[in-house]
């Protein structure tokens, strides 16, 4: 799974590495996004292509209740999950990152690594989304992050890993008017980028935690 990650490029670097306009919020780096946070997610709707924040934690429109959100699809079965189907079919996103963090059992302990790509940059995790309304309550806005079997370089620490779009692809994923078979081929067989890890401080466990210092090695 994918149970936190980080962003810390600026305006200027998302608006140019995901063809948007100007958010309308306040860019910040962030270093320990957790599920229940708002966060920057890239998606197409009938006023086209925009950046805006979104609740991570998907909650599927037709649930009577918020329940409990879910932060993860197994890509393999997100065509069929009756969670996540409509969502895949018409409401795919991608979600910015520049790395996310996994945890190891090590020492009788849980050593939180941070992993990002070897030579930088901006990711594409692959994501769906959906809105819940219900009269009386706050309309909530909110996503999912795709997983996939993980790389030789993040399996000795977790066996999953997010999805991540290319860059090529980003267009044919956000475009509505592709199907879900089609928008399933854009899904990689083999992660990329390379990657590498490093061990962090368990200061990561904690989301009220977000400062620079989380991805030091330790």
């Amino acid at each position: 799974m994918c149970g936190r990650y980080t962003l810390a490029a600026g305006t200027t670097e998302l608006v140019e590495a995901f063809d948007v306009s100007v958010p309308d919020f306040d860019m910040r780096p962030r270093y320990n996004i957790s599920p229940g946070q708002d966060a920057p997610v890239v998606a197409e709707d009938r006023h086209g292509r925009r950046v805006g924040l979104l609740r991570w934690g998907l909650i599927p429109s037709w649930a009577s209740e918020p329940g409990r959100p879910l932060i993860n699809a197994r890509s393999e079965s997100v065509s069929k999950r009756p969670s996540f189907r409509e969502s895949f079919e018409r409401r795919r996103c991608l979600i910015p990152a520049d790395g996310f963090y996994e945890w190891k059992v090590e020492g009788g302990g849980k050593q939180p690594y941070w992993i990002h790509p070897t030579e930088g940059g901006l990711l594409s995790f692959a994501g769906i989304w959906d809105r819940w309304r219900r009269p009386g309550a706050e309309p909530l806005a909110t996503f999912a992050i795709l997983t996939m079997p993980a790389s030789s370089e993040v399996a000795a620490i977790h066996d999953r890993m997010p999805v991540v779009i290319a860059e090529a692809d980003r267009d044919a994923w956000l475009d509505r008017r592709l199907d879900g078979r089609a928008a399933a081929e854009l899904i990689p067989t083999a992660p990329t980028p390379l990657f590498s890890c490093r061990p962090v401080s368990t200061r990561v466990n904690r989301p009220q935690e977000d400062d620079a210092r989380l991805i030091e090695a330790v």
